[in-house]
């Protein structure tokens, strides 16, 4: 609703200046009156009026010179004043008029006429108004060329568009009205509710301009960036009243990544968004390039830049020489992940063609001021087509990208629903997971270490199993994997080793040369108080270090050998064995495996699990054993699950083994039952693998 006209009433006759308030309040007008001049002049000094009726007559200081000092401060246009005389005296309603007022009433007062001359006042001072903003708006917006400007009256709920801000958004100066939807009603939905919120704050905490970025709807379909700066205008008691302002097209500087010069992920959005309002199918790669962090830490500064930069190039030159049939464009979608966004027929037959041609791309390397530089990349798939669903292109290219990355380096993958499934299992997964260990659902199972010789237990592996309510006993496989990307593999590691530390003292009571081993992940390794937890962990077991194990995995130490080397050294001068693991599966350097103070080797599994299915497996096992006994390593065989591997093992000169064929990792009970029985079970070596066995000797 319009807010009611304020007038003031300025009468000597009581009787009069009663009755003309009583009229003009019911006739829907706020009325304040007074029967002198000097009062009139300190009630409009204090707080703003729309209009005045001025009683020529009044005793004091006199009408006309009220109205003189009136004018002094205030306009016509914006302070309209009606004389009020009597029917005869044409001097003064001259006098008056000349002296600036707006129209005269004569009396006695014909109240009908009386409200038809404060209306048309009222009328043309509004209009007089509108005018002057309207002028200034059309001046500043000869000023700003580049600019659209905008003013709010807050009392008409009106908002005059200057042609410059109408053009902006693609539009005829007659196309937009001054309704506040011709702004608001355009706002994107997740950019309206924002603009609302601080104009509130604006209005409500006492501040005077206001600066926001906001997408809006451009004529032809499309959202365009925009920010607008506003100055707040207040009236004498503070109220709001008006909040004019400029808007300034930002389309570019939100969608252009300056990095790289091409467009970024705000652009692919809009894109996408109009390709959906228009029906058109299309389809989105999400490529990230493989383990980019660990090779920007090995350039030079600036250099992981420049290589961005040439990776950019290298695949906006392929996307460009895509079909003409389909429209292909390359955009930054985050720090080292790129889209390549495809409209036209076919769209999935060609996103994997083009996915084959970027990773192939990607395998010539890269020159950086005589530096050599490979990288690999991983990318996503989603499709859209216009059949009625619902898609969002980036979050469904970003899970078929994440499946990619978990299948290995440098894959491709297309989006199935099944993905998201898949995630929103593995996140029910690392929920469960984060609370196991309030829960205390760990337990601590272990496998023997046999002698290949006599089947008796040297020593035990301890291995981590999971009790997951509703799941039963969860093995690490499924587990361990989400726990390493997470970093819950470093705070379950450690209850492991203490667990394990505390399991191998008691078991030392009666079987005093038993030792333990724990596995080390390579966050757990990577650790700057990793001696300091295993040290706490020997002593609050009153545990002897030499009958600790420590089994580090040849990826952990080689990430940085240096680091590596120190804290094994440390570990060593502990007393505290050393177990390098699954060797032959990473680097494998003979430079470092003579250098790290390891006193034993474990075969891989995969190497044990091929025995006996050609000469060839079975050479690489024993030249593994036969370098480690040069070193002075003891050997130990991972994996064993036949008669016929342990066998060959044996043959071979492997001295230790482990594996299901002699007893999978039981509980702590089922381990002293073992230990009872002195040894595990042993067999004879089939007559062909023996032969293997002696020719290989040979």
């Amino acid at each position: 609703m319009k807010q009611a006209a304020k007038l003031l009433v300025v009468d000597g006759d009581e009787n009069n200046r009663d009755w003309l308030a009583r009229r003009l309040t019911r006739g829907g007008f706020e009325v304040a009156s007074t029967s002198g001049g000097a009062e009139a002049l300190d009630l409009a000094a204090a707080q703003p009026f729309d209009a005045v009726l001025l009683d020529a007559g009044i005793a004091d200081i006199g009408g006309l010179a009220v109205l003189e000092r009136l004018r002094q401060r205030h306009r016509a246009a914006d302070l309209p004043i009606l004389i009020m005389t009597a029917e005869h005296d044409r001097e003064t309603t001259v006098k008056a008029l000349r002296l600036g007022a707006n129209d005269y009433i004569t009396k006695p007062l014909d109240f009908p006429v009386v409200e038809a001359r404060i209306e048309t006042c009222l009328a043309m001072a509004l209009a007089h108004s509108g005018l002057r903003r309207a002028s200034e708006m059309y001046l500043r917006d000869a000023c700003s060329p580049d600019d659209g400007l905008w003013d709010w009256d807050f009392d008409s709920r009106e908002i005059q568009y200057s042609p410059r801000w109408k053009a902006m958004l693609g539009f005829a100066e007659d196309e937009i009205s001054t309704r506040t939807e011709e702004w608001f009603g355009r706002l994107h939905p997740e950019d309206e509710g924002r603009l609302w919120e601080q104009i509130r704050t604006l209005l409500e905490n006492g501040r005077n301009s206001i600066q926001c970025e906001y997408r809006i709807l451009h004529k032809d379909g499309r959202y365009r960036w925009m920010e607008s700066r506003g100055g707040l205008a207040r009236d004498e008691r503070g109220k709001p009243v008006r909040l004019t302002g400029s808007q300034t097209d930002i389309t570019v500087r939100r969608t252009i990544d300056f990095d790289t010069s091409l467009p970024n992920l705000n652009w692919v959005e809009e894109e996408l968004r109009a390709a959906r309002t228009q029906a058109l199918p299309a389809a989105l790669l999400v490529l990230e390039l493989d383990g980019f962090e660990r090779v920007a830490y090995n350039l030079a500064d600036g250099r992981a830049g420049r290589l961005l930069k040439s990776v950019a190039q290298r695949l906006n030159d392929l996307v460009g020489s895509t079909p003409e049939a389909i429209m292909a464009a390359l955009a930054r979608a985050d720090k080292h992940q790129f889209a390549v966004l495809l409209r036209g027929p076919d769209c999935l037959a060609t996103a994997q063609h083009i996915a084959v041609r970027l990773l192939k791309a990607l395998l010539q390397p890269f020159l950086l001021e005589q530096q050599i530089v490979y990288v690999t990349a991983s990318i996503g798939i989603a499709i859209f087509s216009p059949d009625g669903q619902e898609h969002d292109l980036v979050s469904e290219a970003r899970a078929a990208l994440r499946h990619a990355r978990g299948q290995g380096q440098a894959r491709s993958d297309v989006f199935d629903k099944k993905m998201v499934d898949q995630e929103m299992e593995e996140l029910r997964l690392e929920t469960d997971l984060r609370a196991a260990l309030e829960r205390h659902e760990f337990a601590v199972h272990y496998q023997p270490i046999v002698d290949l010789e006599t089947g008796r237990i040297r020593s035990l592996e301890a291995l981590v199993r999971w009790r997951r309510p509703g799941f039963g006993l969860v093995m690490p496989g499924d587990f361990i994997p989400l726990a390493e990307r997470t970093g819950l593999v470093t705070p379950m590691g450690e209850w492991v080793l203490f667990q394990a530390c505390s399991d191998a003292a008691q078991l030392r009571r009666t079987y005093p040369s038993l030792a333990v081993s724990v596995n080390v992940s390579g966050r757990q390794f990577s650790s700057t108080d990793l001696l300091a937890v295993v040290r706490e962990a020997l002593e609050r077991a009153a545990l002897a270090a030499d009958a600790l194990r420590l089994e580090i995995t040849e990826t952990a130490v080689m990430s940085d050998p240096n680091c590596s080397f120190e804290l094994l050294e440390g570990f060593r001068q502990m007393g505290v064995g050393l177990k390098l693991d699954d060797f032959g599966s990473g680097y494998s350097s003979l430079s470092y495996l003579e250098r790290f103070p390891f006193e034993t080797i474990k075969i891989d599994r995969s190497f044990v699990a091929r025995l006996g299915a050609s000469v060839e497996s079975a050479a690489i096992v024993q030249s593994i054993i036969q370098l480690a006994q040069s070193l002075g390593r003891n050997v130990v065989a991972e994996g064993i699950e036949t008669a016929e591997q342990a066998d060959l093992l044996r043959q071979l000169g492997c001295r230790y083994g482990q594996g299901f064929w002699y007893s999978k990792a039981v509980e702590i009970s089922r381990v002293y039952e073992l230990l009872a029985a002195d040894c595990l079970p042993l067999r004879a070596p089939p007559l062909q693998l023996a032969s293997a066995a002696r020719e290989l000797a040979l």
